[in-house]
């Protein structure tokens, strides 16, 4: 019981790592898909999924892994989704020609945009631990 409750004090780098894997592949690979396949259309069911996604996917994909992670992982989701967002602005402004990131025009912006990623995925992590709480017997943890 010790060693569980001293683990989960800690940050585990691991289920950082994991869940930003987890972002990758169940979050931007959707809007990435779906974007791509409504491009030049005004499908309104593409433009509202991927409204839904952005905010909703954070929360459910941060609550994943939360579930399925050992001992309680609140701020590892939230780091990740952070990590995220940081490094698509920095490969979108290095591979993207028009897209330059302008630090007087879009540090804000970005730094409103991090942090809302962060509390959503924090909401997401801490309902996934809930959930953990709630729906998993003791030997599964």
């Amino acid at each position: 019981m010790d060693e569980q409750s001293s683990s989960s004090n800690k940050l585990q780098w691991k289920w950082v790592a994991i869940t930003f894997v987890f972002y990758l592949v169940f979050y931007l690979l959707p809007l990435a898909t779906i974007a791509y396949l409504t491009r030049g259309t005004s499908s309104g069911l593409g433009t509202y999924f991927i409204g839904a996604w952005m905010f909703g996917g954070l929360i459910i994909v941060a609550a994943v892994a939360a579930y399925v992670s050992t001992g309680i992982t609140i701020f590892e989701p939230a780091i990740a989704g952070a990590t995220m967002v940081i490094l698509w602005v920095i490969i979108f402004s290095l591979f993207v020609p028009y897209a330059r990131f302008d630090v007087s025009r879009d540090a804000l912006p970005a730094l409103g945009i991090i942090s809302l990623v962060f509390i959503l995925s924090l909401g997401g992590a801490w309902l996934g631990e809930r959930a953990q709480r709630l729906w998993r017997t003791p030997d599964e943890h």
